[in-house]
């Protein structure tokens, strides 16, 4: 799918995005077939959210079977832990590792290039 033109203001916000990601190894220039357009949404502090249109890549996707465990049954699991910890992922979903052979499904076109 193409790239649909864009204000000049996301444009921005979208290249300075993946530059960053581009220098943090989160992503790579691709040539894949298959791409989904990239825009932004404003957040409610005011800045972009980068949005992928992965309609077409969700469609033809078979949903995972995998139940979710329930909140209780992980709590208790955690009942005797004597050591915790947490993390706050910044752009979380570009640090995901991915199948080699899944990479190209997922390439995004921006206004710059694909990656």
């Amino acid at each position: 799918m193409k790239q649909w033109p864009l204000p000049r203001e996301q444009v921005t916000a979208i290249d300075k995005f993946f530059a960053d990601r581009l220098a943090a190894g989160h992503v790579r220039e691709s040539t894949s077939p298959h791409s989904s357009p990239t825009f932004c949404v404003r957040k409610a502090t005011g800045g972009w959210r980068k949005v992928h249109a992965f309609n077409k890549l969700n469609a033809a996707t078979v949903p995972a079977q995998t139940p979710i465990p329930r909140k209780d049954v992980i709590i208790d699991g955690m009942s005797k832990s004597t050591i915790f910890s947490s993390m706050d992922l910044m752009d979380g979903f570009y640090q995901i590792l991915m199948r080699e052979r899944d990479i190209p499904y997922t390439a995004v076109s921006t206004p710059s290039g694909m990656l």
